[in-house]
């Protein structure tokens, strides 16, 4: 009887596995076709830079683990790597824990079972682990000697994708705490780096959780556009990521290379539009969801230009951060970064299609003609 009980337990666990899996994969399809909605875009951008994209990825791995003689720039890595591991996962989240049938799922088996399940497809979703232990496998045990602190970034790694799953605003507050940490310039040790992270995790974790939506009053058209980044902060997140991404790869690169700094700035300028620029397809879509409400309450034309300044706004404050870094810059180059995002406003709006070629267009100009 035991036996055929504990057989049962294990083909009904085999059987949920089996539809939990196949659940992630038509989320993933979901996602992917999502993602085939900026068709050009990424195939230009992201798929030409993929295998970059990749050795940037271990050469990152690589500053982490040797950063004895720079322990901040180390820490800062660690905490980018960190940043776009949880925005990856953030993105894959409703295919990890398959949230449409989460509740379905709660009647036919226990929560064990769900986060057991939430695990697994956590560590097969994470590529971030998976190059980190292929490296770890890598190392030699004078190597381990030297850096004991992969070890614990690789804990922090498993662990910030569980908050990511569970507690998603604790990793926030953990995110702007380490921020600063990464920021101040300390000598300490690598180790001490991470443990520090670990423990302001593991305060943000004990942060009481705060809704600003619930406080914030829709009363005037900032006000709505202000909640709609709120409510939808995952179009701001990913874009910041890259930003940051962007600015790392500028001031590393100027540092290297400063017979090149008008290409390398050039690019940084041209990301940024890129990036800043696209949040125009969000607030277009909520443009015309909406546009029917405000057309009622006689503010059409005003709510027609207010759909542009999430964009604006962005692109002007990553403007000043990025001259922050590289201390100055060409007025023509700042121009160019200007009209720039303009003309891929109008096109994002106007002729979204042609948004990715225009984009490639200018930057090519750019490069010929002020490099």
């Amino acid at each position: 009887m035991s036996g055929r009980t504990t057989k049962q337990i294990i083909d009904q666990y085999r059987a949920f596995m089996n539809y939990r899996y196949q659940a992630y994969l038509t989320e993933l399809k979901q996602l992917f076709l999502q993602l085939k909605n900026f068709g050009l875009l990424f195939l230009m951008v992201l798929g030409s830079a993929t295998l970059g994209m990749i050795l940037l990825l271990f050469l990152g791995l690589g500053k982490i683990i040797d950063s004895s003689d720079a322990p901040q720039y180390g820490a800062q890595m660690a905490w980018l790597y960190l940043v776009l591991q949880s925005v990856m996962l953030s993105a894959m989240k409703p295919a990890i824990k398959n949230s449409q049938q989460r509740l379905f799922q709660r009647t036919i088996v226990g929560s064990w079972w769900l986060n057991v399940m939430d695990i697994k497809l956590l560590l097969l979703s994470n590529g971030w682990l998976i190059v980190s232990a292929v490296i770890a496998f890598d190392l030699t045990f004078t190597q381990w000697l030297k850096a004991p602190h992969f070890i614990l970034f690789m804990i922090l790694q498993f662990s910030l994708g569980v908050l990511c799953l569970y507690k998603p605003k604790a990793l926030l507050y953990g995110f702007v705490l380490t921020a600063a940490l990464v920021l101040i310039p300390i000598n300490i040790k690598p180790l001490a780096y991470h443990g520090s992270f670990a423990f302001l995790f593991l305060l943000g974790v004990l942060i009481p959780a705060f809704n600003m939506a619930k406080r914030l009053s829709v009363n005037s058209l900032m006000g709505f556009w202000l909640a709609f980044l709120i409510n939808h902060s995952w179009v701001l997140v990913w874009r910041v990521s890259l930003l940051l991404c962007v600015f790392m790869a500028s001031a590393t690169l100027l540092s290297e290379r400063t017979d090149l700094a008008s290409i390398f700035t050039i690019l940084a300028l041209s990301f940024i539009v890129l990036v800043t620029s696209s949040l125009q397809f969000d607030c277009g879509n909520i443009f015309t969801h909406y546009r029917l409400f405000f057309n009622t309450c006689d503010q059409q034309r005003i709510f027609y230009i207010s759909q542009f300044v999430p964009s604006i706004v962005l692109f002007i404050i990553t403007m000043i951060f990025y001259m922050l870094i590289v201390g100055q810059m060409s007025f023509l180059l700042l121009l160019a970064a200007v009209i720039g995002c303009v003309l891929q406003l109008f096109f994002a709006q106007k002729k979204p299609a042609h948004y990715a070629l225009v984009w490639v267009i200018t930057t090519g100009l750019q490069l010929a003609f002020l490099a």
